[in-house]
């Protein structure tokens, strides 16, 4: 399931120029796209795109015929766009939008109410200071059974890729849950791990986990995907900063115990020394670095090689 980013539309009330806007638009689609490398993202709107005002007097069908450069980031936006209504997506998770109203500084916030709701993300133009926050507050008035009941909390929110890093545990996170046993998670890898590559032999040991360790496995493969998908400072050290502590190589002694052959380098036989630990029990994730491409080659998970003899095919 991809996250919905929530426009919101306050943001595209400003009285900024068309050059404004079109720095603006350059560094949201580069937000949008920052995030999508985090997994699948759909931009959420309230009204149609077309007609739609990026900044008073300033239609998006303006902005996006303006150039061709325009006219490619405007292709791009569509294919992010649910296709679905702001509403539509509220009433398909069951929130009754009659009934509670969101505000932020005394104007009515659609966009980030509908990211409140849905405990999502809301995204801005970044056309003034005011939205250069990771967090916006919202005031809520709800419908209650003898009177409105008021409150106030804070929304996930960006309108530059800076801004979004804060969130970014959180985004890779918050679908994992939807999969619920290995075969979910081989149809949705592309969307959820696309730093982590596997071979053939990794699918079969995935689909044949003990039970136990479904969930510490699911874990452990969003730590990897958040480290291959991070800073990799070869100046300061040969391998990336590890986002889970238990993270090893394999002893030198050990290391034929990890050793498969690869089908990416023709059936050469290759250590998979580095491997992270499932528990309880003695269970083991083995993969290698592949730094020129910035991923992880999974080979194994399962019981601790050496507890039970591996075949390598």
């Amino acid at each position: 399931m991809p996250l919905s980013l929530f426009l919101n539309e306050l943001s595209c009330t400003s009285e900024a120029g068309p050059r404004q806007v079109d720095a603006a638009m350059a560094v949201f689609v580069s937000t949008l796209k920052h995030l999508g490398g985090w997994r699948k993202v759909a931009l959420v709107i309230e009204s149609p795109l077309q007609p739609a005002e990026l900044a008073r007097g300033h239609e998006y069908q303006k902005w996006a015929n303006a150039t061709s450069l325009n006219k490619d980031r405007h292709r791009y936006i569509l294919r992010l766009r649910d296709r679905n209504t702001l509403r539509g997506v509220l009433d398909a998770a069951g929130h009754d939008a009659a009934e509670i109203e969101h505000f932020h500084d005394g104007r009515r916030a659609v966009g980030l109410g509908a990211a409140h709701l849905m405990d999502s993300m809301a995204i801005s133009l970044p056309l003034t200071q005011k939205w250069a926050s990771s967090w916006l507050d919202v005031d809520i008035n709800r419908l209650g059974e003898d009177d409105i009941e008021t409150d106030r909390d804070r929304v996930r929110h960006c309108s530059c890729p800076e801004e979004a890093d804060e969130h970014e545990a959180w985004a890779r996170s918050t679908g994992l849950h939807s999969l619920t046993g290995p075969s979910d998670i081989l149809d949705s890898w592309a969307e959820f791990f696309p730093s982590l590559e596997r071979l053939p032999r990794f699918d079969r040991d995935l689909l044949h986990l003990d039970p136990k360790w479904f969930r510490p496995v699911r874990g452990l493969l969003a730590d990897l995907q958040s480290t291959a998908a991070g800073h990799w400072d070869f100046a300061r050290s040969p391998e990336p900063d590890w986002q889970n502590p238990h993270i090893t190589p394999e002893s030198q002694s050990r290391r034929h115990l990890c050793t498969f052959p690869d089908p990416d380098l023709d059936g050469q036989d290759v250590c998979f020394s580095w491997h992270g630990r499932m528990t309880p029990g003695k269970g083991r994730l083995y993969f290698r670095l592949v730094p020129e491409r910035k991923v992880f080659r999974l080979a194994y998970v399962g019981t601790k090689p050496g507890s039970d003899r591996l075949s390598n095919n």
